[in-house]
């Protein structure tokens, strides 16, 4: 009778029971894991962005994850930006619009809107993209014990004549460039802490993303998204995009022919010794082995170092240079030379110095 009852209550082998009950925990943890039980805080930044910014808030609200708050701080536009700010706010009351006395520059704006942010995450949103629907919700699901989750992100006037954008995110990689902010979901309480947004203010060549990319993967790690889940439109009235114009004039073969006297240059900075001292000495041989090597090179100001320092560069040029780009003979070659381009394309924040 027992044996007929046991039967019908458990008519599968021990194995395939097992295999049948870790798929059902499998299937609820992905259940939790999309079930809006993790709150957001969205955090945007806005100057003078009047053109743009009502789009950008139109796709904020309209996430399929629900947003707990979104934090708009502007610093000190002159045109309708707070007006049009103010006007959602109204409508919303998850918006809360804050308007700075003075002017903070973007990576204390961006720092300061942060530290008002309660949730469990956080996104960084700049006032001229446009996020697709699913964004919040893919981030969320995805960036699991991560401190950082981002993603590619398409880039141009509109999705239909845009160009996609996947950016390097490996520590030896953020030896050179960050990535875009604006791809962004961290977690809320590396978010909040300091010392995570400190480089920006301490190495002029570095904003608040490259900042809190390095120190993410000195603690819990990135994870990236291998799709585009926003549009980020070409504004040449942007802070970035004016930072980044670059002089038709300029031949390009000049970062191979100057970019050795531009790494020295920067190399004697107290600076440049700071930033990679810090890497350096929180990477090991066993943690961010890669980077930990190759930040050390960086901080010897002897030829060999240098040479060593290049061949990496080469060797690991899929996972370094910036666009992934370095393919083919002329790839190998730039791949080899990164260190002395990034140092002359960053040669503009010591013209006056």
């Amino acid at each position: 009778m027992y044996g007929v009852q046991n039967y019908y209550f458990f008519p599968y082998s021990l194995p395939k029971a097992c295999a049948i009950a870790l798929f059902l925990v499998s299937l609820q943890e992905k259940k939790t894991q999309m079930n809006p039980n993790k709150t957001v805080s969205v955090v945007m930044c806005t100057f003078n962005g009047e053109r743009y910014v009502r789009e950008q808030l139109d796709s904020i609200v309209a996430q399929t994850y629900p947003i707990h708050e979104l934090i708009i701080e502007d610093d000190g536009s002159t045109d309708r930006t707070v007006e049009i700010c103010r006007e959602y706010a109204s409508r919303y009351p998850f918006i809360r619009v804050v308007v700075n006395e003075r002017n903070l520059g973007l990576d204390a704006n961006f720092e300061a809107a942060t530290m008002r942010s309660t949730c469990d995450f956080v996104a960084l949103s700049d006032q001229d993209d446009v996020w697709y629907p699913e964004k919040i919700s893919r981030q969320v699901a995805a960036i699991g014990d991560n401190d950082i989750c981002f993603s590619c992100y398409d880039r141009g006037v509109d999705r239909q004549h845009s160009t996609l954008v996947c950016q390097q995110y490996r520590l030896e990689a953020l030896l050179f460039a960050g990535f875009a902010g604006h791809t962004m979901l961290l977690r809320g309480d590396f978010a909040r802490t300091h010392e995570h947004w400190a480089l920006a203010s301490q190495v002029p060549f570095m904003h608040y993303d490259w900042s809190l990319a390095v120190f993410a993967q000195l603690k819990r790690g990135i994870i990236r998204i291998d799709e585009a889940l926003n549009l980020h439109r070409c504004n040449p009235q942007s802070a970035i995009a004016k930072e980044l114009e670059t002089d038709p004039r300029v031949p390009a073969y000049m970062p191979y022919t100057q970019g050795l006297r531009e790494y020295r240059r920067m190399q004697s900075r107290p600076e440049w010794q700071r930033f990679y001292s810090l890497v350096f000495n929180r990477a090991s041989d066993t943690f961010q082995p890669l980077a930990h090597r190759m930040s050390g090179l960086m901080l010897r100001p002897d030829g060999r170092a240098l040479l060593r320092l290049c061949g990496l560069c080469c060797r690991h040029r899929a996972t370094i240079y910036w666009n992934g780009g370095a393919h083919g003979v002329m790839g190998k070659v730039r791949g080899f030379c990164y260190p002395l381009i990034f140092a002359y394309n960053n040669k503009k924040f010591y013209q006056d110095q």
